[in-house]
């Protein structure tokens, strides 16, 4: 194993031991145990990913509104709020964590301007 292979799997297993992870996982285990949350949660998390990384640019604010609006009961739950707050704390080490690895890896991307 090469000694690239062995820090990524010291990186995942880091990753999988931190505190982020877990309390993400915590939440996750009990927005399980309640099958209509889940689904609930999962459109809700399709319909804002899907608007996050939409190309039309119309008015983003109301588009924001309205789907907090849409899913205003389901956000107001405890467990998927906590859900929410833990995925996304877990989801930004793990944007930290790739940003470093680009910005310290010169790919000469000068042939882009």
């Amino acid at each position: 194993m090469s000694r690239v292979e062995e820090l990524t799997k010291e990186l995942t297993e880091a990753i999988t031991d931190s505190c982020e992870y877990k309390r993400f996982k915590e939440f996750e285990s009990e927005v399980m145990k309640r099958p209509d949350l889940k689904r609930a949660l999962d459109d809700f998390r399709r319909e804002n990913f899907r608007m996050q990384y939409s190309e039309d640019t119309g008015d983003v604010l109301s588009a924001t509104q309205e789907l907090e609006g849409h899913f205003a009961d389901i956000r107001k739950q405890p467990e998927v709020e906590g859900y929410l707050a833990a995925e996304m704390e877990l989801c930004r080490m793990v944007q930290e964590i790739c940003m470093s690895v680009v910005e310290a890896v010169d790919f000469n991307m000068d042939f882009l301007q």
